[in-house]
């Protein structure tokens, strides 16, 4: 899987499937996707 194919994916996905994207990728990896204050 190239990274255009990820982007692609990615495109194709609503705000919810983001949202448990970026949550599953974030307790996977165990960091936070939150910007820093």
């Amino acid at each position: 899987m190239s990274k255009d194919d990820v982007v692609a994916a990615i495109k194709e996905m609503t705000v919810l499937e983001l949202s448990e994207l970026v949550k599953t990728l974030e307790e996977t990896f165990g960091v936070s996707a939150a910007a820093p204050m």
